[in-house]
């Protein structure tokens, strides 16, 4: 491909159709009022001049400057050929920021950066086409040519054929793609145009015309915004939608008419609504303009929230699902103190079987971290790193201690991640930010990615962390605490909840554990800060009748409690630490009663740092029930000598029918 400078008959005469506006279509846009919010300051500013690029049939490429983009006022100045020849080899022609020109046809993605004047183009590697990728052809033409577009830094987002929005982006300065389609969305097949006008700012059309807006936030993967309607009678510009930044667009009519628009953010109101041209623009084959001459100035991207590093947290555990006549592996993680997220895998017969290790990548993790099988029967990890932003580790092989590098999912999240995976095998990870609201990343299908962080209702003020439980009908409860120390229940499916359900009380704190009984029935122990801990249960038709009451009698919490379900004798055990670092049990003297034991210690002389964590697994010798605990130099396992009985012949004995298991330790770095 070659270029020059020139100047043409067709820019000529197009810049003189320019000249003669006229009022632009009354039904192009239409703002639903309950959107518009009190008028604010314009958060827009655009450079003096934007570059349109436009392909003509006969394969040249033409620049026109563009002054006074976003007002009213803007003027098309004459036009030069930028490129003589071969840019009909590109079904589909786009620019990105700093005047980046991108080129697809069937051989992949080319790049070029015209250098703003005369014929210079930068060369890479000695060539002004550089070929950053073999895919993306499916965008050259056909139905998915509108669905493809750079934002003003550069990234890339895509609609593809099952109706995903991905999210690209390509690291010119180490020359790869620091990722690519990652979905953020999904139901996207309803739009048959998408252009970026923003940083993660995208606006999609849908075939009756009507143009929705959404607002992506890449720092913290959050949506900030989404599907608003902005507007009507967007069908009519069958030629193409481009942008050039800051909420402008254009849109090129089957008559060749060009329509100039700007929406305010601040109030929804559209500051430029005008028809530029009547003659000239439908014969091109692309049209195009840099995405970062106007930018928006006012950022949605959240605070981080203080996530300094936790000492002392406690273990998450679980049993991986049985691999045909194998049993699952009993899976453990962890924080140490000094920000390692470390990982142990046993056979369920063999505690001395645990291997140990320390999660890829440099980052520094705090708090507990989240555990769960997907639907592949692939651990995975998510845990909070210390910038408050989480992070997702999964195995790249069921039973194998092989990981994939851990995944930034983004969020600025105050509190550590809850994820839960649900009766269709999905996973939905919960978290809350700094405001105290909930946000949720719901994974595409079974197999897919973690789509971008979406808000979960409306409710603000939440402390602690969220705990999930799964249930039936893609569904799982959700159990938070309020400023005032009263946790609150609601019920998540398919990305929304439902009206919370006040469990009354105040001056609960720290994390609440949550039992599932058949029913399904959740049972909730939370520690007060009188040092009780209390349970609440819930009926069978979903209500929560009665009041908190204290189990095992006696205040001797400190920390948060630990219930497991024993799955032999269908009672529940409950695990706490005390203030001298013992570990103390009580359970319901019958399944499903209201009696509970008095506490006992279940622990041995050592002094333990963390709160224990209950779990029930299977082993050879069938069902089990053990707890897992760190002392400040070892993480030890307390496993029930006979679950079946456990407790009913009780002898004065610190252990309490649970003996302490011998385990390799991690090394502590």
């Amino acid at each position: 491909m070659h270029v020059s400078t020139c100047s043409g008959r067709h820019g000529r005469r197009l810049v003189a159709g320019l000249a003669a506006a006229v009022t632009a279509a009354a039904t192009a846009v239409a703002v639903p009022s309950a959107h518009t919010p009190a008028r604010a300051a314009d958060t827009v500013t655009c450079g003096s001049s934007a570059a349109v690029f436009a392909v003509t049939s006969t394969g040249t490429l033409r620049h026109y400057p563009v002054t006074a983009p976003g007002t009213s006022t803007s003027v098309y100045q004459g036009s030069t050929t930028i490129g003589v020849s071969g840019w009909t080899t590109f079904g589909k022609v786009l620019a990105g920021p700093n005047h980046r020109v991108y080129g697809i046809n069937s051989s992949g993605l080319a790049r070029y950066r015209w250098l703003g004047s005369g014929s210079n183009w930068e060369l890479v590697d000695g060539k002004q086409a550089w070929r950053i990728s073999t895919g993306f052809t499916e965008y050259a033409s056909g139905t998915l040519k509108n669905k493809i577009t750079v934002d003003e830094i550069g990234d890339f987002y895509t609609v593809d054929a099952a109706g995903r929005l991905n999210w690209h982006r390509f690291d010119e300065a180490a020359k790869t793609w620091a990722f690519t389609d990652r979905t953020l969305d999904t139901g996207w097949d309803q739009y048959d145009l998408i252009v970026a006008a923003g940083v993660g700012v995208l606006y999609a059309r849908r075939p009756d015309g009507t143009l929705h807006r959404y607002r992506f936030d890449p720092v913290s993967q959050r949506w900030i915004d989404r599907a608003r309607q902005v507007g009507t009678g967007w069908q009519m510009f069958t030629k193409g939608v481009f942008s050039a930044g800051g909420d402008t667009l254009w849109g090129i009519r089957a008559d060749g008419i060009l329509n100039q628009y700007r929406l305010r953010e601040d109030t929804w109101a559209w500051a430029v609504h005008r028809t530029t041209a009547n003659t000239g623009w439908g014969g091109f084959l692309n049209v195009t303009a840099t995405t970062d001459t106007c930018k928006l100035t006012a950022s949605h991207t959240p605070a981080r929230p203080s996530t300094p590093t936790r000492t002392n947290t406690a273990v998450a555990v679980l049993q991986a699902p049985a691999s045909g006549t194998a049993l699952g592996t009993v899976e453990y993680a962890y924080t140490d103190n000094t920000g390692r997220l470390l990982h142990g895998r046993q056979n369920p017969d063999s505690f001395s079987s645990v291997q140990w290790a320390g999660a890829p990548g440099l980052e520094a993790y705090t708090g507990v971290p989240a555990l769960v099988a997907d639907s592949g029967s692939r651990i995975r990890v998510v845990a909070h790193v210390d910038s408050s932003d989480v992070r997702s580790l999964d195995q790249k092989q069921p039973g194998l201690p092989d990981w994939h590098p851990s995944l930034d999912l983004g969020g600025r999240m105050l509190s550590e991640p809850a994820v839960a995976r649900l009766s269709d095998a999905s996973l939905v990870v919960v978290a809350s930010d700094g405001a105290g609201a909930l946000w949720f990343r719901r994974q595409d299908g079974t197999t897919g990615d973690l789509r971008a962080w979406e808000r979960l209702g409306t409710t603000t003020g939440l402390t602690g962390t969220p705990v999930l439980t799964a249930l039936g009908d893609r569904s799982a409860a959700v159990l938070v605490r309020d400023a005032a120390g009263t946790l609150h229940v609601a019920t998540y499916r398919d990305g929304t909840l439902g009206a919370w359900s006040s469990l009354g009380g105040t001056g609960f704190t720290d994390t609440p554990s949550v039992v599932l009984r058949p029913g399904p029935r959740l049972m909730v122990f939370a520690r007060h800060t009188d040092g009780t801990v209390q349970v609440r249960s819930q009926a069978s038709d979903g209500t929560w009748p009665g009041a908190w009451t204290p189990v095992g009698g006696g205040a001797v919490a400190v920390g948060s409690p630990s219930a497991v379900l024993n799955p032999v004798s269908g009672t529940v055990s409950v695990f706490v630490r005390d203030a001298q670092g013992t570990i103390q049990h009580s359970y319901e003297t019958t399944a499903g009663g209201s009696t509970w034991r008095e506490w006992q210690t279940a622990s041995t002389g050592e002094v333990y740092v963390s709160d224990p964590t209950a779990f029930a697994f299977t082993n050879s010798n069938g069902a089990q029930i053990a707890y897992v605990v760190r002392t400040s130099a070892a993480v030890r396992v307390y496993q029930a000598q006979d679950p079946g009985t456990l407790g009913a012949a009780r002898s004065t004995g610190v252990t309490a029918g649970f003996s302490q298991q011998d385990l390799p330790q991690p090394d502590q770095g």
